[in-house]
C-alpha cells in the first residue's frame, strides 16, 4: 500500500515507519492471528508513505472459541436446560444442549461451548480496516480538505493497493485505491501515473525514476554524495547535526547534490552568520578547509534528471540556489555592517525597551537581576577577584545583541554576534566567550557542550536561575508537557553547570537572596513559592541522575533524607553509593540501620539519652563509640569524602549488634527505656546523615 501526498514535514517523515509499522503490527496480530508472523516494512518520503506486508495468507486460519456460559447450578431443571441457559443457547446459536460442556472457574462450576470461527479473507480484512489504522497514525498535526473525517498531515493525492498482485481497493475520503502509483516524469517534472502489477514491479518503478523509499538509505546516499563532492575542491567534510541531516532527507526522495559557489565577498562576514544564512535559512551544507569557511556550497536538490537534460538542468538549479542565497547573504552584510558602526553600550541601551516577559520588566531589567544574583553566587563560590571584575563588565553585556540588527533578522545568531561584536569592541576574549556562553549547555552533534570556565559557567547560572525564578513567582513552571519558556531545559542547564563544575552551592540559599533583592514589592508567599521551585529542581535532579545511569534506590536513598539545594555533595554520596553499594560495609550498615528501625520508628519523639542511666557493659561501650565515630564523621561529611565517613561509621556495626543480642531495650523501667531508645534514634540520625539505608536495594 501506498498513500501519495502532498510533501509532508520532514518531522513527520522520520517517525512515520515506526509509528505504522506498531499500528499494522498490532492489528495483524490481534484480528488475523495468523500462525507465522508476517513480514512489516514500512517506508516514508516526502511525497509517499509506503506499507509492504510479505507472507500473508489468503486466507485467516479457522479457530476455536470457548465461550463461557451461565454458572452450573442455574442452568438445568434436571436434565433439562433452565432458562439462563436457553438464553445462552439462543444467543450463541447452539441448537443441542449436549454440545455444552463444564468448566472449573474460580466462582465455581460454569457451562461451556466451544465455538468454530471461519477463517476469513485476509484481503477483505484489510481493504476493511486499512482507513482506521492509517487514521491511527499519531501525527503531529493534521489537516481536512473535503472530509472532516479523513485527515492527514497533508491532502491524500492517490492510493496504490494490492494485494497478491490484484487491486485491494478501498476508500479514503474521496481517494479510492487503485493500482497506480505515481512518479515525476523526466522531462515535465509533473506527477504521472503509472501502473503496478506487483510488488517487484512497484519497486523497479521507484528505483527507476531514483527514488529512495528508506530513511536510512536515502542518508546514507546523501553522506556519500557530500563526501565525495567536499573531495572534489579539498575541503573538509562538511559538519551537521542529527536534525540537520535528518531534516534534508525528510525532504527529499530522490535527493540530488550539487556543489555550488558564491561570491568571494561575503566571507568578510563572520563565518558563524555565513554558516547559519547557509544551514537554517536555505538548507545548504557550507564547506570549509582547515577551519576557514570557503565560497562554495553543497545543496541537496529532489531531481533525478534524465541524461539529455543533466547539465542545463544543473546549471539552472545551481544558479537559482546561488542567487537565492547572493540575496540573503547581501541582507547579513548590510546587518553586520550596520551594527558594527554602534558600540556594544548603544545596544546595551535599546535593550530597556525589549520585553523579556511581561511582569519581568525588560532585558535591561533581568541583566541587572542578573549582575547582582552573580555577585552573590561568586561569593559564595569564593570566585577570584578578576572573574568578579570581568562578571560586573560581561554581565552588562548578556543581552545586547537582541538589539542589533543581525539578531532581529536571525534569531539563532543571539550569543554568538554577541562574542563577535564584543570582540570587535576591544572587550577581552573571556568577556566575549561569556556572552555566547551564557546560553550554554547546548548540543553540538552528539556532544553536550557546556560554558568552558568559572565566567562563563557564572552568567550561564545567573541567566538560568532569573529565568527559573522569575517564572516560578508568576506561576509559569510548567506541569504538563508543555513548557513555553524551556524552564525545564534551563533548570536540567544549571544541574549540569553546577556538577561539570563541582560547584557547592545551596540553591536554598540563592532563592532566599534572590527574592530578598527582587520583587519585594509583589503579594506573593516566598515560603510557600519555594517548596514549589524546590520540588521542580528536585525531580529535574532526580529525572538527570536516572538518565545518567544511576538507580533508582540509590538516588532515593540520599535525597530522602537531604534537604536538596546543593546538587554537587548529593550528587557526590549518589555516585559512591552507586559504586559501592554492593560492598560488605554498606550491607552491614543496612542490616543496623533496618534493626534500629524496627524499634525506634514507633519512637520518633525521644531524641535525647541520659548516659547515666546506661550501665550495661554493652551500651556503655556502644555510647562511648557512637560520641567518637559522630565526632569525627560529620567534618568526613562536610569535604564529602565518603569512603573514610563509611568506615568511620562501619565502627558501629559490632557494638550495636552486641548490644541487641545482650540488652532489653523495651524494659519496663521507663527512664533507662527512654535513655536506650533516645541513643538508638541519635545513632539513626547519624546513619541518615550519610543515607536513608532502608532504601537501598541489597
Amino acid at each position: 500500500m501506498e498513500i501519495g501526498s502532498g510533501e509532508l514535514p520532514y518531522g513527520e517523515v522520520r517517525k512515520i515507519p515506526v509509528e505504522l509499522k506498531n499500528i499494522l503490527q498490532n492489528f495483524l496480530e490481534s484480528e488475523i492471528m495468523l500462525r507465522e508472523k508476517p513480514v512489516i516494512e514500512v517506508f516514508s518520503t516526502p511525497k509517499r508513505t509506503v506499507a509492504f506486508i510479505k507472507k500473508l495468507p489468503l486466507k485467516s486460519p479457522d479457530r476455536e472459541l470457548e465461550i463461557i456460559g451461565p454458572p452450573v447450578n442455574i442452568s438445568y431443571h434436571g436434565n433439562v436446560p433452565a432458562p439462563p441457559l436457553v438464553q445462552f443457547m439462543k444467543k450463541n446459536e447452539i441448537s443441542d444442549h449436549k454440545k455444552i460442556y463444564v468448566v472449573n472457574q474460580k466462582k465455581g462450576a460454569y457451562t461451556a461451548y466451544k465455538k468454530t470461527i471461519k477463517g476469513v479473507s485476509v484481503k477483505n480484512l484489510l481493504t476493511a480496516n486499512i482507513p482506521g489504522l492509517v487514521k491511527q497514525i499519531p501525527f503531529r498535526k493534521t489537516m481536512f480538505w473535503l472530509n472532516k473525517e479523513i485527515r492527514f498531515p497533508r491532502p491524500v493525492l492517490w492510493i496504490l493497493s494490492l494485494f497478491d498482485g490484484k487491486t485491494a481497493s478501498f476508500d479514503f475520503g474521496d481517494i479510492k485505491a487503485s493500482n497506480r502509483t505515481y512518479v515525476k516524469g523526466r522531462l515535465s517534472y509533473k506527477m504521472e501515473p503509472v501502473k503496478i502489477s506487483n510488488s517487484k514491479d512497484y519497486f523497479d518503478v521507484l528505483s527507476s525514476n531514483g527514488i529512495i523509499l528508506r530513511n536510512g538509505d536515502r542518508k546514507k546516499y546523501i553522506e556519500s554524495k557530500l563526501e565525495n563532492l567536499s573531495k572534489k575542491i579539498n575541503a573538509d567534510m562538511p559538519e551537521y547535526d542529527d536534525d540537520f541531516i535528518d531534516e534534508i532527507v525528510g525532504l527529499t526522495e530522490t535527493p540530488y547534490a550539487l556543489l555550488c559557489g558564491f561570491d568571494k565577498k561575503f566571507l568578510s562576514i563572520p563565518k558563524e552568520l555565513l554558516s547559519t544564512v547557509m544551514r537554517k535559512h536555505q538548507r545548504f551544507f557550507p564547506l570549509n578547509e582547515d577551519g576557514g569557511l570557503l565560497p562554495f556550497f553543497i545543496a541537496v536538490a529532489d531531481v533525478n534528471p534524465v541524461p539529455a537534460v543533466k547539465d542545463s538542468l544543473e546549471n539552472n538549479i545551481k544558479s537559482g540556489y546561488s542567487k537565492v542565497l547572493t540575496a540573503r547573504l547581501a541582507d547579513a552584510e548590510f546587518f553586520f555592517k550596520e551594527d558594527i558602526k554602534k558600540q556594544p553600550l548603544h545596544f546595551v541601551e535599546k535593550t530597556k525597551n525589549i520585553l523579556f516577559y511581561e511582569g519581568l520588566g525588560s532585558y535591561f531589567d533581568k541583566t541587572a537581576r542578573i549582575r547582582e544574583l552573580g555577585i552573590f553566587i561568586a561569593g559564595k563560590l569564593n570566585f577570584s577577584s578578576d572573574v568578579l571584575h570581568n562578571f560586573k563588565t560581561a554581565s552588562g553585556l548578556l543581552k545586547f545583541d537582541l538589539a542589533t540588527h543581525a539578531v532581529f533578522e536571525f534569531p539563532e545568531m543571539q550569543g554568538i554576534m554577541g562574542r563577535i561584536y564584543a570582540k570587535k569592541a576591544k572587550e577581552n576574549s573571556d568577556v566575549s566567550s561569556a556572552i555566547e556562553e551564557h546560553y550554554y549547555p547546548v548540543s553540538k552533534g552528539k556532544k553536550r557542550v557546556l560554558p568552558s570556565n568559572d565566567l562563563s559557567s557564572l552568567c550561564a547560572l545567573s541567566d538560568k536561575l532569573d529565568a527559573v525564578f522569575s517564572f516560578a513567582m508568576l506561576k509559569k513552571l510548567p506541569t504538563g508537557e508543555s513548557d513555553p519558556f524551556y524552564l525545564r531545559r534551563a533548570m536540567i542547564g544549571i544541574i549540569e553547570i553546577i556538577l561539570n563544575k563541582k560547584y557547592k552551592i545551596n540553591l536554598s540559599d540563592i532563592y532566599d537572596f534572590y527574592f530578598n533583592e527582587f520583587f519585594k514589592e509583589r503579594n506573593f508567599d516566598i515560603l510557600k513559592l519555594k517548596v514549589v521551585f524546590m520540588n521542580f529542581a528536585d525531580i529535574r535532579f532526580k529525572n538527570f541522575l536516572l538518565s545518567s545511569g544511576y538507580k533508582p534506590d540509590e538516588i532515593t536513598s540520599v535525597l530522602a533524607v537531604e534537604t536538596l539545594g546543593d546538587f554537587y555533595s548529593s550528587f557526590l554520596k549518589i555516585d559512591f553509593l552507586s559504586k559501592f553499594k554492593l560492598h560488605e560495609e554498606i550491607f552491614e550498615l543496612a542490616q543496623i540501620f533496618k534493626r534500629i528501625n524496627n524499634i525506634a520508628y514507633k519512637y520518633v519523639q525521644i531524641v535525647s539519652f541520659d548516659k547515666d542511666k546506661l550501665t550495661a557493659p554493652e551500651e556503655i561501650r556502644l555510647v562511648s563509640v557512637f560520641e567518637s565515630v559522630k565526632k569525627n564523621t560529620f567534618p568526613l561529611l562536610e569535604i564529602t569524602d565518603f569512603t573514610a565517613a563509611m568506615n568511620k561509621i562501619y565502627k558501629l556495626v559490632r557494638p550495636i549488634n552486641d548490644f541487641f543480642d545482650n540488652v532489653m531495650v523495651l524494659t519496663e523501667e521507663e527512664d533507662i527505656k527512654n535513655s536506650r531508645i533516645g541513643l538508638l534514634n541519635n545513632i539513626l540520625n547519624l546513619l541518615k546523615n550519610f543515607c536513608d539505608f532502608s532504601f537501598l536495594d541489597l
